[in-house]
């Protein structure tokens, strides 16, 4: 991955992270289709950063019950 890619997925992961601690779930599946769309566009991480969204996914999935 380049490094703006790099940065962008830093800022993903930051973004979520936050958005985790505080329970704000608000606007957080534009920011997990944007995590998901890093991985449909990163082959060699693909399935890496497939994990992860799901990760990330379930977890605001099980914060929104």
């Amino acid at each position: 991955m380049s490094s703006p890619n790099n940065r962008k997925l830093a800022r993903i992961r930051s973004e979520l992270r936050v958005r985790l601690m505080t329970q704000c779930t608000d606007g957080t599946g534009d920011i997990l289709l944007q995590l998901l769309h890093a991985a449909n566009l990163a082959p060699g991480n693909s399935n890496e950063l497939h994990n992860e969204y799901e990760r990330w996914r379930l977890r605001f999935e099980m914060l929104a019950q």
